[in-house]
């Protein structure tokens, strides 16, 4: 007889460790854990109130995905961007998202159209009134809507750890998006090559649109850059007076 404990304990883990994941994952996207800072098996299963197993596991997961790096033979660190790591995202993320924003169009509805139109129309409404919330609200759902519409689940996978990425860099570099007219058309001719089913138009369209906000992120890293090479000069600055 084939005993069901050892599968079952093998489940509960890989769930505990899954939820784990998930749970570190957003402290670092939302900047709780900042880039730099120490992570271990350790810290985390105390932390969480987890074993050892499930919260080497869970590591093992933020390290795929590039959110930690290894500073030790167990120990790790939250990953610091650098110019370079933000540009390649940014690349392979245009490259994905036009995929997968493709594969979509070849599966949308009627209805899948109508609700982007409606998302576009909402946008364009909240510039006009210069409501910063309600736009990044919307453009959220207008993105989520054509990546949810995508039904390759290879495509997504990788997709959503572009998403990662994008999210994070958002947090730490550009918390408050470029809300003008531009932008509205930017989803605007997107939105225009999805109904056609146009893979070349997707493609510049997505690409115009990634590169305008990677341009804005580098602008806010390359600043907080020389802000903390400011505030390491006149630490040392003090250290060598004192």
């Amino acid at each position: 007889m084939v005993s069901e404990a050892g599968p079952k304990r093998q489940m509960q883990r890989s769930k505990l460790s899954s939820q784990l994941y998930s749970m570190v994952k957003n402290d670092i996207l939302q900047g709780q854990l900042l880039p730099g800072s120490p992570i271990s098996e350790e810290a985390l299963a105390e932390t969480y109130g987890v074993s050892r197993s499930p919260a080497r596991e869970a590591l093992a997961e933020l390290e795929r995905v590039g959110l930690t790096q290894r500073s030790g033979m167990r120990d790790r660190k939250i990953t610091v961007p650098s110019l370079e790591m933000i540009r390649e995202k940014f690349e392979l993320w245009w490259i994905v998202d036009v995929g997968r924003t493709y594969l979509a169009s070849l599966s949308a509805s009627k209805d899948d159209v109508d609700e982007l139109e409606q998302y576009a129309k909402q946008m364009a409404a909240a510039v006009e009134k210069n409501d910063v919330r309600t736009y990044k609200s919307v453009s959220h759902k207008f993105h989520l809507k054509i990546r949810h519409s995508c039904r390759n689940e290879a495509v997504n996978e990788v997709g959503r750890d572009c998403d990662v990425y994008l999210d994070w860099f958002e947090n730490l570099y550009d918390r408050y998006p470029e809300c003008s007219m531009l932008i509205v058309q930017e989803h605007r001719s997107i939105l225009d090559a999805f109904k056609r089913r146009d893979l070349a138009g997707l493609s510049e369209t997505i690409r115009n649109h990634i590169e305008r906000q990677r341009d804005r992120i580098l602008q806010h890293f390359q600043a907080a850059e020389e802000k903390q090479k400011t505030r390491s000069k006149l630490s040392a600055r003090q250290r060598v007076s004192s």
